[in-house]
């Protein structure tokens, strides 16, 4: 099973867009234009013969949330990358539109409340989530980091979702005001420092780990890890739990 992971047009360089049953093919002259934009002027456009349609093996593997998630087969390999779990293609065969959530892996869905959440926080939302005490947490994480550790040397228990988050909530920080934010010399940007909103982020952290690889840790323990964050917003309420 494949899985292609849509952004948005702008990030699409194929032909048709996706819907179940077409063949989408990789349409060079798309990827040529996106480079180009940025520059402001033409780029060289002789292939450097790796570029196509970016196809994972597992869904996991995306390294951004989608908008939407296909499962594709029929694969038209471009040059075999060894070792690899993710694969360039000159086309594939859309199958399936399946849920964008299963980035975060089977228990993506509660991972998805948690970043629908982040999304719209508020300065009160945030305020309430650093008032609450986070004892036992980060030993609760250094746990459950190790045992996912033990069988995997790379990744995450929730794929992209922690970068994700960590996206979202500067998102949700600037449209409350610039004072959240501090120079970062190092990189020269602008960066989160509000205390409040760096705890707030802590707690959505913490939730999407233990609402979203419940595995590694006991029941007890995850609750002590969400406890912060289902304080403020309850557990999750989604179709089929």
């Amino acid at each position: 099973m494949s899985f292609f992971a849509f952004d948005d047009v702008e990030h699409f360089y194929g032909e048709p867009e996706p819907v179940p049953g077409a063949r989408v093919s990789f349409a060079p002259d798309k990827l040529i234009a996106a480079r180009e934009r940025p520059a402001g002027r033409q780029v060289d456009r002789q292939p450097a013969g790796d570029e196509g349609l970016l196809v994972n093996e597992i869904a996991t593997d995306v390294v951004q949330w989608p908008s939407s998630l296909w499962r594709v087969a029929d694969l038209e390999l471009m040059r075999p990358i060894p070792a690899a779990r993710w694969l360039r293609c000159r086309a594939f065969t859309v199958m399936e539109q399946v849920p964008a959530w299963l980035v975060a892996g089977p228990h993506g869905d509660v991972v998805e409340w948690v970043i629908t959440q982040t999304r719209t926080l508020t300065g009160a939302q945030a305020d309430a989530l650093a008032a609450l005490s986070d004892d036992g947490e980060e030993a609760l994480k250094r746990t459950l980091w190790a045992r996912w550790l033990r069988d995997h040397h790379t990744g995450s228990p929730v794929g992209c979702a922690l970068t994700t988050l960590n996206r979202v909530i500067t998102e949700a920080a600037r449209r409350v005001g610039p004072q959240l934010f501090g120079p970062d010399d190092e990189e020269e940007v602008d960066v989160l420092t509000d205390p409040a909103w760096l705890r707030a982020f802590g707690a959505a952290y913490t939730a999407a780990l233990a609402l979203g690889a419940p595995e590694l840790l006991t029941p007890q323990e995850n609750a002590v890890l969400a406890r912060r964050w289902t304080t403020v917003f309850g557990s999750p309420v989604l179709p089929g739990r």
